[in-house]
């Protein structure tokens, strides 16, 4: 090739013209994208809620853009949802501690929103039962493990219940809500347990109450502690997608990092859990959640209680949760209430409008298949 067609000009037919033309023409109409989007859907701060389209245009946001924006310096300046599943007593204190009627039972339940509708239902049902429910958004069985551990001796219930979601079984890997449910970060922490040995050790966040969250948020080497918790703790936790930069301003790099996040969650699901063989028995949490339902069900009686577990099998999940946990209620003789055996998730007609949790119906029946559990150990 002659040595001066190397530098000549790329002619209008040229493919390096061509495609830098269809670049630079790509490239600005995704600015004007960009620019629309940012004056005509701006995003409001707490307290008000945003809307469903300025939800989905930050779900990609980073959990440090959106919790910063979520979490004001008061409760009122906050979105209610971040002021839930604390482990602070103190927010507790509403909660009936007697039975509503003299000869009526108290019942205590400890979980998520599954064991929250159940407790509605259950009340419904039978009027006598006052519920005392304690959980938080998503709980895991360590967050329900612990809330049950701290109201001991704060109420009179003769019945002392926890549920466990198969889905939350996977927040056992973490020490909050933070990470886990990118999408919707929750803030409320709990301890992680790690077996060592022939032992459980646990392991508390330095983070307790939204409080303390609070300061730690406003405070850079307090948040960078944190930080680094989160990095040892956290199974969720990946910089590119918690770390507040440049890339919150931008709608499409925000649709790039929720995709990326779900890329997260999916390698962390398939260390624990697989959707033929069910969860991993060699995985540490399925170790650790029958030590927790075991220990559960040990002290419970030794308060002179009976303990009753609730497996919520949800869609995809098959009744994995219940043979993971089989074994231990058998060698222990747990009262349980499976959701396989009356409601298989995968049955469209069992679930309620949003496509995950049950109907009013089913919850129904899960309340009166409860009262039969306790009655038969108890009665009343």
């Amino acid at each position: 090739m002659p040595l001066k067609n190397l530098f000549t000009s790329p002619s209008k037919d040229s493919p390096v013209l061509t495609t830098a033309t269809v670049l630079g023409g790509t490239l600005l109409w995704l600015l004007i994208f960009e620019i629309i989007l940012y004056l005509a859907v701006p995003y409001r701060l707490p307290p008000a809620e945003p809307n469903a389209l300025q939800r989905y245009l930050e779900y990609g946001r980073s959990v440090e853009g959106k919790i910063r924006r979520m979490v004001g310096p008061t409760d009122e300046t906050t979105i209610p949802v971040t002021l839930t599943g604390w482990l602070d007593s103190t927010r507790w204190q509403t909660k009936p501690t007697l039975p509503k009627t003299p000869d009526g039972l108290l019942v205590a339940m400890y979980g998520m929103s599954f064991v929250q509708h159940l407790g509605i239902a259950l009340e419904k049902v039978a009027p006598q039962v006052t519920v005392r429910f304690l959980g938080g958004p998503a709980a895991p069985p360590n967050h329900s493990y612990k809330l049950y551990q701290l109201d001991r001796g704060r109420h009179s219930a003769q019945v002392v219940v926890m549920g466990i979601s198969s889905s939350n079984v996977l927040g056992m890997t973490t020490i909050t809500g933070l990470n886990q449910e990118f999408e919707y970060p929750l803030p409320y922490t709990y301890p992680r347990y790690h077996q060592v040995g022939d032992h459980i050790e646990e392991v508390w966040p330095t983070i307790r109450t939204v409080d303390d969250f609070r300061r730690v948020l406003h405070d850079p080497v307090l948040w960078e502690k944190y930080v680094q918790e989160l990095r040892t703790e956290d199974s969720y936790y990946h910089p590119f997608l918690f770390s507040e930069n440049v890339m919150d301003d931008f709608v499409l790099l925000r649709f790039l990092r929720r995709s990326w996040a779900k890329k997260v969650a999916r390698e962390v699901k398939s260390g624990i859990y697989h959707p033929q063989r069910g969860f991993n028995e060699n995985a540490e949490v399925i170790h650790t959640l029958r030590w927790i339902v075991t220990e559960f069900v040990h002290q419970v009686r030794n308060d002179g209680q009976i303990p009753l577990l609730l497996l919520f099998n949800i869609r995809g999940y098959a009744d994995h949760l219940y043979q993971a946990l089989a074994k231990t209620i058998v060698e222990n003789d747990i009262p349980t209430l499976s959701s396989h055996t009356l409601a298989p998730a995968d049955n469209p007609k069992n679930t309620a409008r949003d496509g995950f949790h049950f109907s009013h119906e089913v919850n129904r029946r899960f309340a009166e298949e409860v009262l039969k559990i306790i009655q038969q150990r108890r009665g009343f």
